[in-house]
């Protein structure tokens, strides 16, 4: 389990991203990106838990994401 960042193409994505999770009881929340790491709409998905199975969640539900990092 870990911490990790989902960058998406608007915030939208971002917005629907978060509910989902949410939804499915793991715990996430929107950042705004900085502007040296912006990419896309410069807001991203922060969640915690296993970054694989969280991103076959957001891609299974028609979630774009640009990026991904884990965030220690």
């Amino acid at each position: 389990m870990g911490k990790y960042s989902f960058a998406t193409g608007t915030v939208t994505y971002a917005i629907r991203g978060r509910d989902i999770l949410k939804n499915k009881g793991i715990r996430a929340y929107i950042e705004r990106s900085t502007d040296k790491d912006r990419i896309g709409c410069g807001y991203s998905i922060i969640a915690i838990g296993k970054g694989e199975t969280i991103l076959n969640i957001l891609q299974k539900n028609g979630i774009k994401v640009l990026d991904v990092k884990r965030i220690n």
